[in-house]
């Protein structure tokens, strides 16, 4: 019995299916606690309100509480049911590899802190910006930041050298001018770490205009650095757009791949179309890239399905 109930449990908090108005409903209250609690951090840190509300802000907060807390032990106990996520199918370790991933990470931060505070003294302060990271939990129902996570997973590399790159310049250039400026202007310049937050604002192209070098050596790094960190701050955004790019690309052909899966026979039935538009979903594909990818399929030859010439849709099956 617990078994139907775990897989369950697993299709209404993380695998997406077609028409399941249970996991949709679920969704949705939860990105209006998540809203509603996020608010409730910000209204209380103005004094007058939380003097007047801080009974309401209090019962948001623990209810917040439990069902976060619920919510997570949820996720970990039935994620072995997902059957998207093959490297969590193992008992153990499948637990232990979700409880790593960032978004399980995100949802323990949302509780663990306050759920400590009631064993070890917390500054109260702190508590209440930790509780803002439950905006964090949004990110889950975002197919925006689902694709920048996975784009962030598969550049690491790459913007890693590039971020590299830029720390050693900002280390050259805070050192040389520590040298030519610290005597001309030792309170400015008093040391290597006060050169490179000038270095950093300077390769940012922020310019505050707090610390400006006034020696000739001062001035020709100060130029070289803001010439060279237009080109290498830019790099990590364009590093970043290609990711972008080869992630969605990646997804479709992940589509393609499943769509023609199903198309082996010649005939997309009931249960191709609930798979394929599962499929679709987990990889947060729309039903415009959906149609189009099928619209392909039907051009060349490879399924018996007649299609809308407007929507792209399937209407019926043909014998192939």
């Amino acid at each position: 019995m617990w078994y139907r109930w775990r897989a369950r449990t697993a299709v209404i908090l993380d695998i997406p299916e077609p028409g399941d108005r249970v996991s949709r409903y679920f969704d949705l209250v939860l990105i209006a606690l998540i809203v509603v609690n996020v608010s409730a951090v910000i209204l209380e840190s103005v004094g007058e309100l939380r003097v007047r509300w801080g009974g309401v802000f209090s019962l948001i907060e623990t209810a917040s509480l439990v069902i976060f807390s619920l919510e997570y032990l949820a996720r970990v106990w039935s994620i072995v049911d997902n059957k998207w996520r093959e490297e969590y199918r193992d008992p153990l370790w499948g637990r232990l590899r979700f409880m790593r991933s960032p978004l399980a990470v995100i949802d323990l931060l949302a509780v663990a802190p306050l759920w400590l505070s009631m064993i070890f003294p917390m500054d109260l302060r702190f508590l209440r910006v930790v509780r803002l990271l439950r905006v964090l939990k949004l990110t889950r129902y975002s197919a925006a930041m689902n694709l920048l996570f996975e784009v962030l997973r598969k550049e690491a590399r790459v913007i890693g050298a590039a971020m590299f790159t830029v720390f050693l310049m900002l280390i050259v250039a805070a050192s040389v001018t520590y040298l030519a400026e610290h005597e001309a202007q030792p309170d400015a310049f008093a040391n290597i770490p006060q050169a490179l937050w000038w270095s950093i604002i300077t390769v940012t192209t922020v310019g505050y205009g707090d610390v400006v070098p006034v020696t000739p050596v001062g001035k020709v790094m100060g130029s070289i650095v803001g010439f060279i960190g237009v080109g290498m701050v830019a790099l990590p955004a364009g590093i970043m757009a290609s990711g972008f790019s080869s992630a969605l690309h990646r997804r479709r052909n992940s589509l393609r791949r499943e769509m023609a899966s199903a198309l082996e026979d010649g005939v997309l039935d009931a249960d191709d179309r609930t798979r394929i538009a599962a499929h679709a979903a987990a990889l947060h594909l729309s039903e415009d890239e959906v149609a189009d990818i099928l619209r392909e399929k039907t051009a060349r030859g490879l399924t018996s399905v007649d299609v809308c010439p407007h929507c792209g849709k399937p209407l019926a099956e043909k014998p192939a």
